[in-house]
């Protein structure tokens, strides 16, 4: 159970990377503003890929092996 923890913190910070590429990806538009445009995401990614991070740090690290 400690690997899908520790699959659930990976995939939070692929999240939060995937979050950060869309955003500066925008940001190099025709304008270069990272909020220019309305459907782009938002922090969504961010968001969940801290949820994510933070929720399998947090039970990889408080879980119990069973004998």
């Amino acid at each position: 159970m400690r690997n899908l923890f520790a699959l659930l913190a990976l995939l939070g910070i692929v999240g939060i990377v995937f979050g950060i590429l869309n955003i500066v990806g925008h940001a190099s538009g025709p304008d270069g503003v990272p909020f220019g445009f309305e459907n782009y995401g938002g922090p969504g990614p961010i968001i969940a890929g801290l949820v994510l991070l933070v929720v399998g740090a947090y039970l990889r690290s408080a879980w119990r092996e069973r004998d």
